[in-house]
C-alpha cells in the first residue's frame, strides 16, 4: 500500500478499499461483501500479530548468532576481533559492535588449532 492520509485510518473499511483501488488503478466489483472481507482482514491481522510475537522472541538470539558467526569468519580470515556494544540496548536494539583489525595476511585454516 502506498502512504495514505491519516483520515483514511478513521474512516470506514469500504472507503479505504475504494481509495486504495483507485490509487492503484484497480477496478472493484460492484457486489463486494465488505463485511466478509473486513472480517478476513481482521483475522489475518491477528495471525500476523501472533507471528510477530514469535519472531520478536527469537530476534536477539538470531542477531547474536549472526554476529558471532561473522566474528569467527573474520578471525579465520586473519583478523583479531572484539565484540561489544556501542550504546545501551534501550536506546536501540541494534547495538552490537564488531571491531576487527587485520593481523595477518594469510587466512587461518579453521581446522588448525590456534
Amino acid at each position: 500500500m502506498p502512504s495514505h492520509p491519516s483520515r483514511l485510518n478513521h474512516g470506514d473499511f469500504e472507503g479505504f478499499c475504494q481509495w486504495a483501488a483507485a490509487k492503484k488503478g484497480l477496478p472493484l466489483p460492484d457486489s463486494l461483501d465488505w463485511v466478509h472481507w473486513r472480517r478476513e482482514g481482521e483475522r489475518r491481522h491477528r495471525q500476523v500479530q501472533r507471528h510477530e510475537l514469535l519472531r520478536h522472541l527469537f530476534r536477539r538470539p538470531l542477531e547474536l548468532w549472526l554476529v558471532l558467526d561473522y566474528a569467527v569468519f573474520l578471525e579465520e580470515q586473519g583478523y583479531e576481533v572484539r565484540l561489544g556494544t556501542f550504546c545501551e540496548r534501550a536506546l536501540t536494539p541494534r547495538n552490537l559492535l564488531v571491531d576487527a583489525v587485520r593481523v595477518s595476511d594469510t587466512p587461518r585454516d579453521p581446522r588448525s588449532h590456534p
